[in-house]
């Protein structure tokens, strides 16, 4: 029987791996937080997330994670998160839609810049078809 390990990427201890890859003091650390920001909601339902953050403690690339994993319900409708490209915030996906817009138009026209190829060898149903 093996025992896998890792080091925890928080702390730098070793420990027994589980799902959430933690060791078990971050894990109670992470939950503390995470009941801290529950409450606070549950009082001030309109929060933002830097003023979540401010208020509870909690470091904000921890409660960015949570949002948009959508640990919080969507009835806190104020919780943002930055864009992966432009940072703006955003409050579903992983873009803004003008950075998606951008992306959109770029992909479009590396298709259209690009001919489809041909291969070789190769036939479509269609042809043989009409050869009988």
């Amino acid at each position: 029987m093996e025992i896998h390990t890792a080091n925890c990427p928080k702390c730098g201890s070793v420990f027994r791996r589980n799902l959430r890859n933690l060791c078990n003091t971050c894990i109670q650390e992470e939950n503390v937080f995470f009941d801290r920001c529950s409450n606070y909601l549950w009082k001030h339902p309109a929060t933002h997330t830097r003023q979540l953050s401010a208020a509870t403690g909690t470091p904000m690339n921890l409660l960015t994670d949570w949002v948009r994993a959508g640990k919080f319900p969507s009835t806190y409708s104020q919780l943002d998160y930055p864009c992966e490209s432009c940072q703006s915030p955003i409050y579903a996906g992983r873009l803004c839609h003008s950075c998606l817009g951008t992306f959109r138009t770029a992909a479009l026209d590396i298709q259209t810049r690009i001919p489809r190829r041909t291969a070789t060898g190769l036939f479509s149903i269609a042809e043989r078809v009409r050869s009988f």
